[in-house]
C-alpha cells in the first residue's frame, strides 16, 4: 500500500509541476549514474518544494533525510510511505543525538543495495540564491558506507535548484544535475586520513554545486545581481543567465512598476477565485518562515483550487446546463492563470 501511495504522490506532483511552473527546465539528467548508489545533494531554498522537485525529476525512488521534529503521530504513516528518515539536531535535545546512528546505519544499508538518498548538504533551508557553507554529512554517509561494502559504487551528485522567483507560483524554474563525484576514488585515503579526505570531498562537492546555480556566491553587489533574476531572464538558457550575472550585466534588471490597468486586472481576475486565494493568504499569515511560503502555495494550491473548481462546477450544474457549467469552470481556471501571469511578468 505504501509503495502504491509513493508512486501516486510522485505521479501527481510530476503532472502538477506542469501547471504550477510557467516553465520547468531540467538540465544534466543524463549525468545521473546508472551503475551504483547515489546521494543527491541539492541546495535548499524552498523548504518542502526542494525535495519534491528532485524526487520527481531525477528518475529515482529516493529516501529523504528529514529533520526529526516533523515525525509526529499524525504524520508517521505518510512519512514512512514517502521514505523519509529522521535526523536529530541539538535543538531536538542533546539526549536524542545518539539516535542519528540508527538513521545512518539505515543509510549504509540502503546504499549497499544501490538505493538513492537525498541529503541537503547545506544543513538548513534559507531564502538566498547563493550557496550556504557545505557540511561534511553527505560525504561522511557515503564514505562510511563504502568502508562496510567497497564492492558498491557510490556517487555524490550535486544538484542546483534555481527559482525564477521564490514567492510567486507560475514562474520559471531550472533544476541542474551536475557532475557526479565517485566516492570510491576517495576510500583508500579516507581510511588513512579521514578528516583531510572528508574536507577534500566537501570542497569538491561545494565547487560542483556552485556550477549548478545561477548565482552561487555572496558578493559586494549581491543585491543587484539577485535582481537580475526575474521572469524575463529566467526564460533564458542556464549558461546564458549564469554568465550574464557573473559579468554583472545590469540590462537584466527590470524595474517596471505595474500600471493601473494591470492592478485592476489582477483584482478583477482574483475575484472569481477569491475564496481559495483568501484561504491560502490566511494560511501564509500563520507561517512566519518565508522560506515555506512557496511550498505552502504549492501544496495547498493543489488541494484548494481543484476543490473550489469542483464545487463551483456542480453548483453551476444545478442552475445551468452542462456546457455552460464547463465554460464557467474553464473561466475560473483561465482567470487564475491570467492573474498570476500579470503578477509575475515584472517579478
Amino acid at each position: 500500500m505504501k509503495k502504491i501511495f509513493y508512486n501516486f504522490v510522485a505521479f501527481t506532483f510530476s503532472a502538477y509541476n506542469n501547471f504550477f511552473f510557467k516553465r520547468l527546465t531540467i538540465i544534466g539528467k543524463e549525468k545521473i549514474p546508472t551503475d551504483g548508489a547515489i546521494i543527491f545533494s541539492p541546495n535548499h531554498q524552498s523548504a518542502l518544494l526542494d525535495p519534491i522537485l528532485v524526487g520527481v525529476t531525477c528518475g529515482k525512488k529516493l529516501y529523504y533525510l528529514t529533520r526529526s521534529d516533523v515525525f509526529r503521530k499524525p504524520y508517521l504513516w505518510f512519512l514512512d510511505a514517502m521514505q523519509t528518515l529522521p535526523v536529530y539536531r541539538i535543538r531536538d535535545g542533546f539526549k536524542n543525538l545518539h539516535r542519528n546512528q540508527e538513521t545512518f546505519n539505515k543509510c549504509y544499508e540502503l546504499l549497499e543495495v544501490k538505493k538513492s538518498l537525498l541529503i541537503f548538504s547545506e544543513g538548513k533551508h534559507h531564502d538566498e540564491y547563493y550557496l550556504q557553507p557545505i557540511s561534511k554529512g553527505s560525504s561522511r554517509v557515503g564514505l562510511e558506507s563504502l568502508k562496510r561494502s567497497q564492492n558498491t559504487k557510490i556517487y555524490l551528485l550535486p544538484v542546483g535548484i534555481n527559482y525564477g522567483n521564490k514567492i510567486h507560483p507560475y514562474h520559471n524554474c531550472t533544476v541542474v544535475y551536475g557532475k557526479p563525484i565517485k566516492l570510491n576514488d576517495f576510500i583508500n585515503t579516507y581510511e588513512k586520513k579521514p578528516v583531510d579526505t572528508l574536507n577534500r570531498v566537501r570542497i569538491r562537492l561545494e565547487n560542483e554545486m556552485k556550477k549548478c546555480l545561477w548565482l552561487p556566491n555572496r558578493c559586494d553587489n549581491y543585491v543587484a545581481k539577485k535582481n537580475m533574476i526575474n521572469y524575463n531572464t529566467s526564460k533564458k538558457k542556464f549558461k546564458t543567465i549564469k554568465n550574464k550575472i557573473f559579468e554583472n550585466d545590469l540590462d537584466l534588471i527590470t524595474e517596471k512598476n505595474k500600471t493601473i490597468f494591470e492592478k485592476v486586472a489582477i483584482s478583477f481576475f482574483s475575484f472569481f477565485n477569491l475564496i481559495p486565494l483568501v484561504l491560502i493568504s490566511f494560511i501564509l499569515k500563520k507561517i512566519k518562515d518565508n522560506v515555506f511560503h512557496l511550498s505552502i502555495k504549492y501544496l495547498f494550491g493543489l488541494l484548494i483550487f481543484p476543490l473550489w473548481w469542483a464545487v463551483s462546477f456542480f453548483i453551476s450544474m444545478y442552475y445551468f446546463d452542462f456546457y455552460f457549467s464547463l465554460i464557467i469552470l474553464a473561466s475560473l481556471v483561465l482567470f487564475l492563470y491570467l492573474r498570476q501571469f500579470i503578477i509575475i511578468i515584472n517579478k
